[in-house]
């Protein structure tokens, strides 16, 4: 098992935060002047499931050998149908608690950095952060429907800082704030053309093009850090002091490029005309059959994403247009020259296709360029196959 996953099973069941705080009602603790509350924001890993970066909430008190990160970023693998719930966007996350040294540690051994930016309260607004954070810790409280881009980890921390400072709590925008959609901001931790970056395009619908506002960039790690750079609490900066607590040494090794969707599509793509071309009086019914299967097999998966799931950002998927489902109808029948689901399904596919290609830069939803080859590659083939058709008219 990779090593970097084994490190992520260890952290999601470090639940363990109140080792140093023996003989004490975790829930009734009276912090110290000592004390001080920060926000922990750590580097993207070389996962999928790390690739966007984490927040925590660290509370540390001196006087009270007490060390706590919050982390709204677990789960339990415990729980039932827990890969039918994944799927299906119903995966209740939670808050746990475990110490400093613990969580510092699992990103040490990663070499992701962590940057710790402590808060500018007051002892009451300390206090009152605190008690709200164990308030939400309590088993009847810390389980809640996680949403990648609306509530997580990052999302969490944002919100009990506003419910806690009310409206000592203030924000001032950036001179030249950027305008970005939600996909121009996962983009930004993928790599171009990576199998991570075609999946999520491929499975995300047409809402997360919406432009975000800069509350709503605050889902991303570092953009919450951004953000709550840009605060004032009390009429001071939010941001008292920030120092990095694990320094960036991680090496992340590239993609052989001949396994990149690049290269494979469009390897496939050229390989398909030169063969075409050449064969192209040869039967090409399997070849056929493998091709149309496996779009309708990948837009049935769409489609079920978009109405099967609570997932928000996998609606209004324009992707279907091109990956259809009913391909897989159509590769049953591929062989019936005569058939009329032939006959009128492939000038219907191939004019489709046609429109997306054209229509490219004005369909409301990024596609990823990466799928020009495979999108070409069926258009192709549905050409070959309408020219079978003319000639038997």
């Amino acid at each position: 098992m990779h090593k970097h996953f084994i490190l992520f099973i260890i952290f999601v069941f470090s639940l363990s935060g109140f080792t140093n705080i023996k003989g004490q009602d975790p829930f009734q603790i009276e912090l110290s002047d000592s004390s001080f509350i920060a926000v922990l924001t750590c580097d993207p890993g070389d996962q999928l499931y790390s690739g966007f970066g984490h927040s925590a909430i660290g509370v540390i008190d001196y006087k009270k050998r007490l060390s706590m990160v919050f982390n709204y970023g677990t789960f339990s693998f415990n729980t039932s149908n827990f890969y039918v719930k994944f799927a299906g966007g119903k995966l209740n996350y939670k808050l746990s608690i475990t110490s400093y040294k613990r969580f510092l540690h699992s990103y040490a051994v990663d070499g992701r950095q962590v940057t710790e930016d402590r808060l500018n309260l007051s002892q009451q607004q300390k206090q009152e952060l605190f008690a709200a954070l164990m308030e939400n810790y309590r088993p009847e409280n810390r389980e809640y429907m996680y949403d990648f881009f609306f509530d997580n980890c990052a999302t969490r921390i944002l919100l009990k800082l506003e419910d806690v400072l009310a409206d000592s709590l203030q924000y001032f925008p950036p001179v030249k704030a950027s305008i970005k959609t939600f996909r121009n901001l996962l983009d930004e931790y993928l790599k171009k053309g990576s199998w991570s970056d075609v999946g999520i395009d491929l499975a995300l619908g047409s809402v997360i093009d919406k432009v975000a506002s800069e509350k709503n960039k605050a889902f991303l790690p570092d953009y919450l850090k951004e953000y709550l750079d840009n605060c004032k609490v009390n009429n001071k900066p939010l941001i008292k002091e920030s120092k990095i607590l694990v320094p960036d040494t991680a090496n992340f090794k590239p993609a052989l490029l001949i396994s990149t969707p690049p290269f494979i599509f469009w390897f496939l793509f050229f390989g398909l005309i030169i063969c075409s071309i050449i064969f192209r009086k040869r039967n090409w019914l399997i070849v056929d059959r493998i091709l149309f299967s496996t779009i309708g097999f990948f837009g049935v998966i769409v489609l079920l994403m978009w109405f099967a799931t609570d997932h928000s950002a996998t609606a209004n998927n324009l992707n279907f247009i091109w990956v259809s489902p009913l391909y897989l109808i159509y590769a049953l029948y591929i062989n019936g020259i005569n058939n009329k689901i032939i006959k009128w399904g492939t000038p219907f596919f191939l004019i489709t296709n046609i429109l997306v290609l054209v229509l490219w830069q004005i369909i409301p939803q990024q596609f990823n360029i990466t799928f020009i080859p495979i999108i070409g590659l069926i258009t192709l083939r549905l050409a070959m196959i309408f020219i079978r058709l003319r000639k038997k008219v």
